[in-house]
């Protein structure tokens, strides 16, 4: 009998912590950089300098919330439409290292787990390494106008992206937080 993920063609080999940190430190670099294209424009705009700060509150409301909304989207694009419509589970970099995201019954991805997976796992809970984790509290920051509340979602973001981190090196099959949050995994494998 052919199992499910023979049956989709994929690996079921467990991925080296190195090649994934690998591919997530460079999908991180080129979704930031992705990301602050239109950021810089709004910025540019509304300030007229071309030198763009990380802090997107010093820009009106308006002009904030838009350019975090802008990051959020571009970031989200990136980890969540590539790998469902372009990659089959991978982003540019998992591609390039052999290695994709898969449902824990290693089936293949769908909207619904993605969303789970990179909007509430890796944005809303971790949110401390990702672009879209900055952009998030950008916005809590300008609608609050709390920077209390801002560094405290900031310290927290990054405790649980370290909690994250040693979670996956500890877990049987590798998982990080937003893994368990998604029902997904790692796994060696591509086209």
């Amino acid at each position: 009998m052919i199992s499910r993920a023979q049956d989709i063609g994929i690996e079921s080999e467990k991925v080296n912590i190195f090649r994934r940190g690998i591919a997530a430190i460079f999908d991180m670099y080129i979704a930031s950089v992705l990301a602050n294209i239109p950021i810089l424009i709004i910025y540019s705009i509304e300030t007229g300098q071309t030198q763009m700060t990380r802090e997107l509150s010093s820009l009106s409301a308006p002009a904030g919330i838009l350019a975090s909304l802008l990051g959020i989207i571009i970031v989200s694009m990136y980890y969540i439409v590539i790998p469902l419509y372009k990659f089959d589970g991978q982003t540019p970099m998992k591609k390039l290292l052999d290695i994709k995201i898969v449902k824990t019954d290693n089936s293949r991805l769908d909207l619904k787990t993605m969303l789970k997976r990179e909007i509430l796992g890796s944005m809303i809970v971790e949110g401390g390494f990702v672009s879209s984790g900055n952009y998030f509290r950008q916005i809590i920051l300008i609608l609050s106008g709390s920077s209390l509340v801002y560094t405290g979602l900031l310290y927290t973001s990054f405790a649980t992206s370290i909690l994250s981190i040693i979670l996956m090196l500890f877990s049987k099959e590798s998982k990080a937080l937003h893994d368990y949050i998604g029902n997904t995994k790692i796994i060696r494998g591509g086209e």
